[in-house]
């Protein structure tokens, strides 16, 4: 009888992440027409899908996420025109992730989950321990997320640009999202549980029921960041860059270059038969190498999972170099060789353009500085427990104003540090240092993950960004072009995402000491 509960319950939670699986699927598949609409400049609503060769309108049978490309082999039914394997590959990626992630943090057992030396069960956050029923509305925030950040990684690695609604969708639900979580479960069971000290809690770090200063600065910077916007929108401040493209119009007259023929946005090409090669290559590297990391790294006593991932990691660099060395391709060389420098990176006015945006910034700052004082008043005296140490204040914040702030902290903060090293570059060097589209994707992440989330995403996006480098040169010996940050920033959340006790784990051992985040 035992034996036939418990095969119930494993048929259940396969139910469960199959439709996981899907419901990313069908995400993937709405990426899919962003990455390809928005850049052009088309609605993503309508026409509905199309074949871009042929134009005839498709039907459901051809929509179906993965499997549709997989029955139509890879060719529009109409007129046989070749259709990209990326569409099923970014369908099938996202569905993994969300069904992964649902896996990893409701069905592992907190108990004796170990695979591989690997224990998967300390990989889930600790909120995850409430069950889905009481969280999943933290868990929608997080794969929606990560979905706008495979979008935003494809768009910004083939137009250097992040399209903003990409960012403020997830930023809005973020703040709205955590504030209708908790006064849901405020209203219901009171507040959320977990294995740290008693006190008030949330998905995300937040003030707390003593935090009136982090409250009233959080939402002074809000409110100092609409006033700027607003002073923006009446014309009384100015915006930065607002005159590159005149600019670059005319840098690119003066090298005899037809403006329009640069700027044109490029449709997506068939990928060619050098691209499968190096696909194939890719993977049994990748595949090889595994296993000799399990076997190597088992031998040794290690645990084998670890062996599995240098494996993986070292898997396209090892196939860039083979490839380099058996199988040279002067086309892609040639290409690579003839492309045109970045002229984003020759606009001599980023100093004066950073005067501009730390003007729009002064507002937030200074209603923030303002908020700190309004907030501690209203919170009255604060008084600490003599046992515990724990903080209390005269009115305790509700749950949902501190998830609020909690939301709104991680906003401000995830996008200010960008922004601020942003500002802080552009001064030093004379050139735009980092992108702002760069500064709103870590705002949505801050929006839905908290500030701790997005402070080690950014000091773990250098890591992601030498790695790349290293594969980018195994490929192809030196980098030609400046790239785009952004998708290295999108990396280094799915790595802290998935693996936050690693991440603060390797923080630790860097720094020489103990880190525990809750």
């Amino acid at each position: 009888m035992p034996d036939h509960y418990e095969l119930l319950f494993a048929l259940l939670h396969v139910t469960w992440i199959v439709f996981a699986f899907a419901f990313g699927a069908c995400a993937g598949s709405l990426i899919n027409v962003l990455v390809y609409r928005l850049p052009l400049g088309l609605d993503v609503v309508t026409p509905s899908s199309r074949c871009p060769s042929c134009d005839t309108k498709l039907t459901w049978r051809e929509n179906i996420p993965v499997f549709g490309w997989l029955l139509l082999r890879g060719k529009c039914r109409f007129c046989k025109s070749k259709i990209s394997p990326e569409y099923p590959i970014v369908e099938a990626f996202v569905g993994l992730v969300f069904a992964g992630l649902f896996a990893l943090w409701f069905v592992v057992s907190s108990r004796d989950a170990t695979w591989l030396g690997v224990p998967w069960h300390e990989m889930k956050p600790e909120w995850a321990l409430n069950g889905f029923g009481k969280v999943w509305p933290a868990y929608v925030m997080t794969v929606v997320l990560l979905g706008s950040l495979v979008a935003m990684t494809l768009i910004d690695a083939r137009t250097y640009q992040i399209p903003l609604v990409l960012c403020i969708v997830p930023m809005v639900l973020g703040v709205v999202g955590h504030t209708a979580h908790a006064i849901w479960i405020q209203s219901t069971i009171g507040e959320l549980r977990h294995h740290a000290p008693d006190g008030q809690w949330w998905t995300i770090a937040t003030p707390g029921s003593a935090g009136w200063g982090l409250l009233g600065a959080t939402l002074g910077g809000a409110i100092g960041l609409g006033l700027s916007n607003a002073l923006l929108a009446a014309g009384l401040i100015r915006r930065s860059y607002a005159d590159y493209d005149e600019w670059e119009r005319d840098a690119l007259k003066k090298a005899g270059i037809d403006p329009e023929a640069a700027q044109a946005k490029p449709e997506h090409p068939a990928p060619r038969g050098s691209r499968w090669r190096a696909v194939l290559t890719t993977m049994v590297a990748c595949a090889v190498l595994s296993v000799v990391g399990f076997l190597a790294v088992g031998a040794l006593g290690g645990p084998p999972g670890l062996g599995v991932f240098l494996g993986l990691a070292a898997g396209p660099v090892v196939a860039g170099l083979a490839l380099r060395r058996f199988r040279p391709d002067p086309t892609d060389a040639a290409e690579e060789a003839s492309a045109p420098p970045d002229l984003w990176i020759q606009y001599p006015h980023a100093r004066r353009e950073a005067c501009k945006e730390v003007v729009f910034l002064l507002p937030a700052v200074a209603l923030a500085i303002v908020g700190v004082v309004v907030g501690q008043r209203l919170g009255g005296p604060i008084t600490a427990d003599p046992v515990t140490g724990q903080l209390f204040a005269a009115t305790p914040i509700p749950l949902w104003a501190s998830a609020l702030s909690g939301a709104v902290a991680g906003l401000l903060i995830g996008g200010g540090v960008v922004w601020g090293i942003r500002i802080l570059g552009s001064f030093a060097f004379g050139k735009e240092a980092m992108g702002l589209g760069d500064a709103w994707l870590m705002a949505a992440v801050g929006a839905c993950l908290g500030w701790i989330d997005s402070t080690l995403a950014f000091f773990m996006a250098p890591f992601i960004a030498l790695y790349v480098t290293l594969v980018s040169w195994a490929w192809a010996g030196a980098a030609r072009r400046a790239m785009p940050y952004g998708p290295y920033l999108a990396g280094a959340v799915f790595v802290v995402v998935i693996g936050k006790v690693w991440v603060e784990s390797g923080l630790g051992f860097l720094s020489g000491m103990t880190i525990n985040i809750p």
